[in-house]
């Protein structure tokens, strides 16, 4: 038996550019799938360092706020640096920059604290008969922001002030 003797198809000659375009086109989305995910990931981390550096600016401004903290609610006004319209729809924070911050796009605002309609807290040891002595309960909210990575984290806060007397003391 005589091999048969094959002849090449005159159509065979372009196999090798469609080849070579299939995988480039291959390696085209390989690279796509590659950049879309970096892209991603690099976004993720921006939000995340955003609301980090927002709650570094919320816990300056918790500092800030027990430090200066007065029950004199006449001090807590525009003029003290307290934003008072806080429970409006779009309020006008007053933005205070971190004190030693080495990001000026970072800020905390203050609103004005308010009285809780919890009672006061008795303190252990500090009773005088029926009486004694305790912290008094105020709310406030802290809000940081980031204008560099667009970000914004807000913090209710909870103060205890004392001691107080409270409740009736007979002697």
């Amino acid at each position: 038996m005589e091999p048969v003797k094959r002849k090449p198809l005159a159509n065979e000659k372009g196999f090798a550019l469609v080849a070579a375009i299939i995988a480039s086109l291959i390696l085209l989305a390989i690279g796509m799938l590659v950049i879309n995910l970096s892209t991603k990931d690099l976004r993720s981390s921006s939000v995340t360092v955003g609301h980090n550096k927002s709650l570094a600016a919320v816990e300056s401004g918790t500092h800030r706020l027990v430090q200066d903290f007065s029950p004199d609610s006449t001090t807590w006004t525009a003029a003290n640096n307290y934003t008072t319209n806080c429970t409006a729809a779009t309020p006008t924070y007053i933005w205070r920059a971190i004190a030693f911050g080495v990001d000026a796009n970072t800020q905390y605002a203050i609103c004005s604290p308010t009285t809780s309609n919890l009672p006061p807290v008795p303190i252990p040891g500090y009773a005088l008969g029926s009486g004694g002595w305790g912290m008094m309960r105020y709310n406030a909210r802290v809000v940081g922001k980031s204008d560099s990575y667009n970000a914004s984290v807000g913090v209710d806060v909870g103060i205890g002030y004392g001691p107080v007397p409270i409740g009736t003391s007979s002697r």
